[in-house]
């Protein structure tokens, strides 16, 4: 071993160690998550005799692995940002697709920059986050597929943006990581469940858990 190192150094052993430490994360995640995690492997062994043209049957085929791998890099990300998140003076809130309901009522406004939420029914989530939001003078808006577009354009017009992504469990992370990429402290709050065409023949709303993201805009703001 060299004692030329800045940051880590891998000794003889750390291939060995790395493995025992994989296994026992999988073991443990899978015992801890059982309830969250029980539908994946009969989910993917379903959709693995699917060979219709779909173009998302990669995300559909996604392992029980991936989602402990993802819902671990989620909540990293939640607390490596928190302090940073906490400090900017606006919020920006980012809507999934898949929370509102699916019905032709719904009279979002189409905007490039991300549609926002005329609160036309009462009882879907997206307008409970959008009145949320208004309380803290938070903006939300639905999400767009360039997000790192969508969250430089917002950080733009603020003086400190902070962001709140809602999203699943296999999307969540990977938009952290991209407000990351472009300088913004994002914060989530994981779907409870995931309504969207990407897992269903018939969509239907998502859900998520409101007093999850009220527990965040009050750290923040206070009450």
């Amino acid at each position: 071993m060299s004692d030329r190192h800045p940051t880590y150094q891998l000794d003889q052993h750390f291939q060995k160690r790395l493995s025992e430490f994989l296994e026992n994360f999988r073991n443990s995640g899978y015992n801890h998550f059982s309830k969250e995690l029980e539908r994946i492997d009969q989910y993917v062994a379903m959709v693995e005799a699917d060979n219709s043209e779909r173009d998302d049957h990669d995300l559909r085929r996604t392992q029980k692995i991936e989602y402990l791998l993802e819902m671990t890099a989620f909540g990293i990300y939640d607390e490596l940002n928190r302090e940073a998140f906490n400090k900017t003076k606006e919020t920006l809130i980012i809507v999934p697709d898949c929370l509102s309901i699916h019905d032709k009522e719904c009279e979002r406004t189409d905007h490039k920059r991300g549609d926002i939420c005329k609160g036309c029914l009462d009882d879907c989530q997206a307008h409970e986050i959008r009145n949320l939001a208004a309380k803290y003078r938070a903006k939300a808006l639905f999400s767009k597929r360039k997000l790192s577009e969508q969250l430089e354009f917002h950080a733009g017009k603020a003086e400190s943006l902070g962001v709140v992504g809602i999203a699943c469990v296999m999307m969540l992370a990977n938009g952290m990581r991209t407000s990351r990429e472009v300088g913004i402290p994002a914060r989530g709050v994981l779907l409870n469940f995931c309504g969207c065409e990407h897992w269903n023949d018939q969509p239907f709303a998502s859900q998520v858990t409101i007093e999850w993201l009220k527990a965040i805009l009050r750290e923040k703001y206070g009450y």
